[in-house]
């Protein structure tokens, strides 16, 4: 289907209106009024047009200056935007849109909307000032006017729909769009892009103009419209004409298309409107077009055409099927389609009802049967059918019987054939062995179960069966145990789990030997108790009345009686000090040797010997514990006496000066203990030492063979440390000559001069605790050399001291 679409007014052709039947607007800023007729009183302001101005008793107007005729095509669309702005109070009086046969004259003020005088034609009057009755305004009033009277408000006369009250959007001082549409008799109108609000009928067969007006009163507004169009019959368009495909040879019935006052031609544009619908051949295949148009009723205007293309596709040949061969009672191989799209099937060679499904054959009785397939094409066009015949052949009836030769290594099968309606055979024994004999004779190597083939065929057909030969007289000697590692005097259980069967009535037999020199026991399933420790190899030997035997041997294990004990390095020990345990114990199926030292829960596993202290003084009991793997777990136990470590406290760390009064110190703990003995650093062996010079000094007591140490510093006190150079460079190290707090102690006056070489004192002072002299004089820093210092200090046991020397200044 194909469309062309022309833009063309007022275009006649072959007697047809082409387009549509007028057109005309108010637009553009400044708005073009060309071809229209406006009172003085109304303006153009840019893209509006100003009926009036908001002045008191104002009318209006603006119209088209050619009347248009809707005596044969009764159909328009107006549509404009107005806005009322700039109102007294209350607003006044409104805008009036109108179609009217006699030239506009007469225009009135106030209520009469701007309205030319005694109006035939319809009117749709925007109302927003009340003139009478109930104040409902603004309103919507619809009217059809026969030319005798003017609008009055609150009459119906000439009302084609109830008025639309209270439509307080008319006055908001909005742009807003009004759509009035009239098609054959229906009026309807709709504001900003809405559903209609109202609707009505009337018959507007006369040649008439379109405009609007504005009146003002003793009230008034602004009022203003835009974006005028006013449309008359457009051009209808192209009707729908869908294409059609034939089959080549199908029936064909006329065309049709979706439209009214359809018209069929062989030619795009032009040519002699055929009589009536055509009907296309499908002899030959190929493509024909026709082009239909539809006309408007009463209007005289005309389509452009649109294509209807038919297409004639032609039939393919038959499909090619292959059928294969077919015996009975054997499952069919599908029929294949060799060559062919969309096969149908068909069980009569004309008419029935189709099917896609491929048929199966019935195999289960020797038969013949016939379908009939066509192919579709692409094109959807189906081919002639073609006859399908698939013969089912009898197969052969295959089948066979067996007996049976034990031995202990082989076994041999006699093998009878009692197949029917064949002629050759296959046999295949499943243990790698074939044969074409009828009645073979065949040798197992090894019993079993196996599925015996026996492949029979005719000149059509072959068939199979295939049989279970068993050849079940098992031999396997086989025993569980309730254990096989037990302690030295216990008893294990044999279960005999042999794989033996009854051969000719006759019971298997069954010999154990246990390998400890015990007897012989033919019992099935025996119990033994081992006296003597060892490793012993169980046999149970199983046999039939063929007669054939097997043997299985297994080891169990006897492990010794268990036993364990320790030894101690020392049964009294000083707190802290180690003690070694030395265990003795039997090994054999020992799992894990656990050693408790008493004191905590904590398990030690696995060590010897084992060397352990005390944290607390006390008695302890250790236990040695032995586990077994099958034995009973044994343990032993001994005491150990752990004794307290004594405490010392020779006292703090203190001082003493150069020449100072000596001091005693000595052990405060343990002085008056008659049991505790002393060995000081000094060599002294009693609680107390006296303390004549500075230094470090250790004293150590023993009780019950116990020892604990302590130790103090005797730091020198009293004294100065003189330096020997220094280097004020404000490094933060060795910055200043004699910090008396890193290099003296025990001070009680001092008195320090510094000079140059040229005896010139150049620092002072008498500070205990000052750091020094920064090697400046009165704010200079002094050259490097050599300088002189004098020093007088008297220490707090009374002593006077008087240093002088040298200090070399460095940086």
């Amino acid at each position: 289907m194909k469309k062309s679409i022309l833009s063309i007014l007022f275009v006649l052709f072959s007697g047809m209106l082409f387009g549509q039947g007028f057109s005309f607007n108010l637009t553009g800023n400044p708005v073009n009024t060309t071809g229209w007729n406006f009172a003085a009183q109304s303006s153009v302001n840019g893209d509006e047009f100003i009926l009036t101005n908001a002045l008191g008793s104002q009318a209006g107007y603006i119209y088209y200056n050619t009347p248009q005729n809707l005596s044969n095509c009764a159909q328009f669309t107006v549509s404009f935007s107005f806005r009322i702005t700039n109102s007294s109070s209350p607003t006044a009086d409104g805008i009036a849109f109108w179609y009217i046969s006699n030239p506009p004259t007469g225009f009135t003020v106030g209520g009469g909307i701007g309205l030319p005088n005694n109006p035939n034609g319809l009117l749709l009057i925007l109302d927003t000032y009340n003139n009478g009755g109930p104040n409902t305004n603004p309103k919507v009033s619809l009217r059809r006017l026969d030319g005798t009277s003017n609008y009055v408000e609150g009459s119906t006369t000439g009302q084609l729909a109830p008025d639309l009250v209270s439509q307080n959007f008319i006055t908001d001082g909005n742009w807003h769009t009004c759509t009035l549409a009239y098609n054959f008799g229906t009026v309807t109108v709709a504001f900003d892009g809405n559903p209609p609000v109202m609707t009505g009928t009337t018959t507007l067969s006369i040649n008439g103009y379109f405009g609007f007006s504005a009146g003002t009163g003793a009230s008034w507004a602004k009022h203003a419209i835009k974006n005028v169009s006013v449309t008359g019959a457009p051009e209808p368009a192209p009707p729908v004409a869908n294409d059609i495909t034939y089959c080549q040879f199908a029936q064909p019935a006329p065309l049709t298309a979706t439209g009214v006052g359809l018209k069929w031609y062989t030619t795009p544009t032009g040519g002699t409107q055929l009589p009536s619908a055509p009907t296309p051949s499908t002899g030959v295949p190929g493509t024909y077009t026709w082009y239909v148009s539809q006309a408007v009723p009463g209007c005289g205007l005309e389509s452009l055409r649109d294509t209807l293309t038919v297409t004639v596709n032609p039939t393919p040949l038959p499909p090619v099927i292959t059928v294969p061969k077919y015996c009975s009672g054997q499952q069919p191989t599908p029929i294949t389609i060799t060559t062919g799209t969309n096969v149908k099937w068909y069980d009569t060679p004309t008419g029935g009802t189709a099917t896609a499904t491929i048929p199966v054959v019935n195999t289960t009785a020797a038969d013949t049967f016939t379908w009939y397939a066509t192919q579709t094409n692409a094109l959807g066009c189906e081919s002639q059918r073609i006859a399908v015949t698939a013969i089912v052949n009898q197969s052969p009836q295959v089948d066979f019987t067996h007996t049976l030769g034990l031995a202990c290594a082989q076994d041999t099968v006699h093998f009878q054939n009692t197949s029917l309606t064949a002629t050759s055979y296959f046999w295949d024994f499943s243990d790698g062995y074939t044969d074409t004999a009828k009645n073979p004779v065949h040798i197992y190597q090894n019993q079993g179960s196996y599925s015996v083939m026996l492949a029979a065929s005719n000149n059509y057909c072959s068939d199979t069966t295939y049989k279970t030969v068993t050849i079940t007289h098992p031999l396997q000697a086989l025993f569980t145990t309730s254990a096989d590692t037990i302690c030295q005097g216990g008893t294990i259980a044999f279960t005999n789990t042999s794989t033996v069967t009854t051969v000719n009535g006759i019971a298997p037999t069954y010999h154990w030997n246990f390998g400890d020199g015990s007897a012989v026991s033919t019992q099935q399933s025996p119990s033994h108790t081992f006296p003597a420790p060892g490793i012993y190899t169980v046999s149970l030997v199983t046999g039939n009345s063929i007669p054939c035997f097997d043997t299985m041997r297994r080891t169990v294990y006897v492990d010794s009686l268990p036993y364990v004990s320790f030894t101690r390095s020392d049964t009294a020990i000083c707190m802290g000090d180690n003690i070694v345990f030395n265990a003795t114990y039997g090994s054999s199926g020992l799992k894990e040797l656990l050693w408790n030292f008493g004191d905590k829960p904590d398990l030690i596993a696995d060590v010897n010997p084992a060397t352990y202290s005390y944290d607390a003084p006390g008695v302890y009991t250790v236990t040695l514990n032995g586990k077994y793997r099958v034995c009973d777990e044994v343990s032993t136990t001994a005491k150990v006496t752990v004794k307290p470590m004594p405490t010392i406290n020779i006292g703090s760390d203190t001082s003493i000066c150069l020449d100072g009064t000596p001091f005693v110190i000595g052990d405060q703990v343990n002085a008056g203990n008659p049991l505790a003995s002393w060995d000081w650093s000094t060599g002294d062996t009693t609680a107390a030492i006296t303390i004549r010079h500075y230094g470090h000094y250790k004293a150590r007591v023993t009780i019950d063979q116990c020892s604990t140490t302590d130790e103090i510093e005797v730091r020198k006190d009293c004294f100065i440390d003189m330096p020997n150079s220094f280097t004020p460079n404000g490094d933060g190290i060795n910055d200043y000559f004699f910090p008396r707090q890193l290099l003296s102690a025990g001070l009680k006056s001092f008195k320090m001069a510094v000079f140059n070489r040229w005896g010139q004192k150049v620092f002072e002072t008498e500070s205990i605790n000052g750091r020094g002299w920064d090697g400046q004089f009165n704010g200079k820093e002094q050259p490097l050399g050599v300088y002189i210092y004098q020093i007088d200090v008297v220490m707090k046991n009374e002593r006077t001291e008087t240093y002088t020397g040298n200090v070399t200044l460095l940086k």
